[in-house]
């Protein structure tokens, strides 16, 4: 007997009173956030135990040094249901959620995560520039810092190279 499930269109098959998936075509196409991953790992194994699984948060690691060796960095796009619109001119002034993780790996193989976006963007960066200088595949030292910001005071997760 053949099902069709709307929401991801896929085509499941029923076999006494379980369901088996015959198609994955159109797997998660339900969703309407975009992602964006940044990865140089290449095994996809360690990717998704990585994805999954992480040995420490980076928030309890302040004051540590970490000798990056891999590195894992998601950006997550977002429509807003109500954009964000500016009352005088009917200018939309923020129509979407950005949000980001990341999750590195060191060079004794313990993995560490944070969603904060401001480490990501920070990584980010950086790893633009060692990619312009041709460095991209060196592992780099970082110690893992918290920084102000804004006119609060509030603090980020952060680094500084070491």
């Amino acid at each position: 007997m053949e099902n069709q499930e709307k929401e991801t269109k896929m085509t499941l098959k029923e076999d006494e009173n379980n369901y088996i998936i015959t198609d994955f075509e159109n797997l998660g196409v339900a969703t309407n956030t975009k992602t964006q991953v940044f990865t140089n790992i290449k095994d996809s194994k360690e990717l998704f135990n990585l994805e999954n699984n992480v040995d420490f948060l980076l928030n309890d690691c302040v004051g540590e040094k970490i000798m990056v060796d891999k590195i894992l960095i998601k950006r997550f796009e977002k429509p807003l249901e109500n954009p964000v619109i500016d009352e005088d001119t009917g200018e939309v002034i923020k129509d979407k959620e950005i949000s980001m993780s990341c999750a590195i790996i060191d060079d004794d193989k313990k993995s560490y995560a944070t969603g904060s976006k401001i480490f990501a963007i920070q990584l980010m960066r950086y790893l633009e520039l060692r990619a312009k200088r041709g460095e991209q595949d060196e592992p780099f030292l970082i110690e893992i810092t918290k920084k102000k910001f804004g006119e609060n005071g509030n603090k980020a997760l952060s680094f500084k190279l070491v």
